[in-house]
């Protein structure tokens, strides 16, 4: 508590690399999830409805999918 996170870098869904350092300034939610992960996908409305209320104020989500490429019956 009271540390920077370490940062780290990731693809985006179009394949820029983004790093959390990026983000500096802002309000920063990190979210880990997966598609096989029933209560990551039933908190999903509300993570819209933050980013829809704060986005203005300097508020981002970023969503770090735990799904791996041919894993997801696993």
């Amino acid at each position: 508590m009271g540390q920077l996170v370490p940062d780290f870098a990731q693809e985006d869904a179009d394949g820029q690399i983004i790093k959390l350092s990026d983000f500096r300034g802002q309000y920063v939610l990190l979210d880990f999830w997966a598609s096989w992960c029933r209560p990551c996908r039933a908190e999903n409305p509300n993570l819209v409805k933050s980013y829809a209320e704060f986005k203005d104020k300097k508020f981002e989500i970023l969503g770090i999918s735990l799904d791996k490429e041919g894993k997801r019956d696993a």
